[in-house]
C-alpha cells in the first residue's frame, strides 16, 4: 500500500509581504501609544514638580520677608532640575520681590508650556484671544475658566525663548499684573525683547490666557 504523502507549501511572497506590512503597522500603533504614555508621563512629572515648588517658595519668604531668594533657592533648583530631566525647560523669574512665577515648555511638543505662581499650576491656551483692553482681556480669559498670566510668568516663559515664544503673534501682552501704586494701570511684557513696563488698562494689547 502506498502511503499518501501531503507537502506543505511554504508562504508565497504576497502572504509574507502582508505578514511584514501588518507587524509594520502593529509597530507604529505601539510605538504611537508609548510616545503618548511618555509625553502624559512627563507631563504629570512637570506639574507634581511645579505644584511642590509653591511650599518651597514661602519657606524662602520667611528670611528676608520678600521672594527675593526664590530663584536661587537650592531646593527650588532642585525641583527646575528635575523638570529638565523629565522633558521640560524652565525659566523662574522675581520682578520686584513681592511675587515670583516660573514657567516651561515642554520639549517633545513646543505648543505645551506651563507655569506655576503663589496661586497654583496653569497651562497656557495654544493661540491668542484678539488684541483687547485689560478689563476686557480678564473677561475674556474667565469666559473660558481661565485667567491672565501673571507678570512673572510672562517674563519666564519669555526668558526660555530668548524672544517671542512659539505661537505668540505679537509683541506686547497683557498680564493679570495690576502696578500696586496705581489700579488704572497692569503690567505687560514684550515678548520679543523681554522688556516689561506697565500701560493704562484701555491699551489695546495683545493677550493669551492660562487656565
Amino acid at each position: 500500500m502506498k502511503r499518501n504523502i501531503q507537502y506543505h507549501k511554504g508562504f508565497t511572497l504576497i502572504e509574507l509581504l502582508v505578514v511584514i506590512a501588518i507587524i509594520g503597522v502593529l509597530a507604529s500603533v505601539v510605538l504611537a501609544s508609548l510616545n503618548t504614555a511618555r509625553a502624559k508621563g512627563s507631563e504629570v512629572a512637570i506639574k507634581s514638580n511645579l505644584k511642590n515648588i509653591i511650599p518651597q517658595a514661602e519657606l524662602t519668604y520667611d528670611a528676608p520677608g520678600n521672594y527675593s531668594l526664590v530663584c536661587a533657592d537650592t531646593k527650588v533648583a532642585s525641583m527646575l532640575t528635575a523638570i529638565n530631566n523629565a522633558g521640560g525647560t524652565t525659566s523662574c523669574s522675581t520682578y520686584d520681590n513681592t511675587r515670583w512665577g516660573v514657567s516651561v515648555k515642554l520639549d517633545s511638543d513646543d505648543t505645551k508650556k506651563f507655569s506655576v505662581d503663589p496661586i497654583g499650576v496653569v497651562v497656557w491656551d495654544t493661540a491668542d484671544k484678539s488684541l483687547s483692553i485689560w478689563d476686557t482681556a480678564v473677561t475674556k480669559c474667565a469666559s473660558t475658566g481661565g485667567h491672565l498670566p501673571s507678570l512673572e510668568q510672562l517674563k519666564a516663559l519669555q526668558t526660555i525663548y530668548g524672544g517671542t515664544p512659539t505661537g505668540f503673534t505679537g509683541s506686547n501682552y497683557w498680564s493679570g499684573t495690576m502696578v500696586p501704586t496705581n489700579n488704572n494701570n497692569a503690567y505687560y511684557v514684550n515678548m520679543s525683547t523681554g522688556a516689561v513696563s506697565n500701560a493704562l488698562k484701555g491699551t489695546n494689547w495683545y493677550v493669551r490666557c492660562v487656565h
